[in-house]
């Protein structure tokens, strides 16, 4: 899957992620795009499986000892070679037609930074799915509104042209919450940020379960939101969190 001259690099971090991966890289072989791509798996310390299941698919994984997300965004995205980086996680399953269309988005708008689309729970049941979209619909204006623009699309899918990354200061690697949203404020400087809800990324739910977990979650973004660091930087880890995952894929 890896291109000798990649238009598009695409960066997953992992830890411990067997159960997952496998479907997330079975997606991301059906993308319809005709643009060289690559894939580089960041493992950040497994003692699972995970390396091992991407290194059998010819995947190119880089192992990055030292913990946290955003040592290991950074560290996939400096070793990416592509004009744009996509940013996903292990348990994110794109639609075939993703990449295509997040491509087109650039096209028509050269003065985009980074787009990213809306979630949609492929291990959730409809009615948790519809109160998910109706927020989606009423948060992200308020969110856009506080932010002044600066913060949308989430490391779950988010694109961005390497060139504007290369202006930036990067991934801050000592975040291991809101990673995502320190690097949108900085391409905003350079262009818009969009999260376009026409734009649909599969992906679990497991994050989201009302929890007291799931509290500090909200309290973490709502803080992102305006401008200061997460109240905790350092979440439970997704195995807590996780929940039994339907082998198919919503439509």
């Amino acid at each position: 899957m890896t291109a000798e001259h990649p238009y598009i690099s695409i960066i997953i971090p992992v830890r411990d992620e067997e159960a997952y991966l496998p479907a997330c890289l079975d997606a991301l072989s059906e993308q319809d795009t005709t643009e060289p791509i690559e894939v580089i798996v960041v493992d950040n310390g497994s003692i699972d499986n995970t390396g091992r299941i991407a290194r059998d698919r010819s995947i190119r994984v880089i192992d990055e000892p030292r913990p946290g997300v955003g040592q290991a965004r950074r560290t996939g995205t400096a070793a990416a070679r592509g004009t744009y980086i996509l940013h996903i996680d292990a348990d994110t399953r794109l639609p075939a037609s993703y990449i295509s269309e997040a491509l087109e988005r650039f096209s028509r708008d050269p003065s985009l930074a980074c787009v990213g689309g809306q979630m949609h729970w492929y291990d959730a049941s409809r009615t948790a799915n519809a109160v998910r979209g109706a927020l989606y619909v009423l948060l992200t204006p308020l969110a856009r509104l506080i932010s002044r623009g600066a913060l949308g699309p989430m490391g779950n899918n988010m694109m961005f042209p390497r060139s504007l990354y290369e202006k930036c200061k990067g991934f801050d690697p000592t975040l291991k919450f809101g990673e995502d949203a320190d690097l949108t404020r900085q391409l905003h400087a350079y262009g818009k940020i969009r999260l376009d809800l026409s734009l649909v990324c599969q992906t679990s739910s497991r994050r989201f379960t009302f929890s007291k977990d799931f509290v500090v979650y909200c309290l973490n973004t709502l803080r992102i939101c305006f401008g200061f660091g997460p109240l905790k930087n350092e979440l439970p880890s997704l195995k807590s969190l996780a929940k039994a995952v339907s082998p198919t894929i919503d439509k």
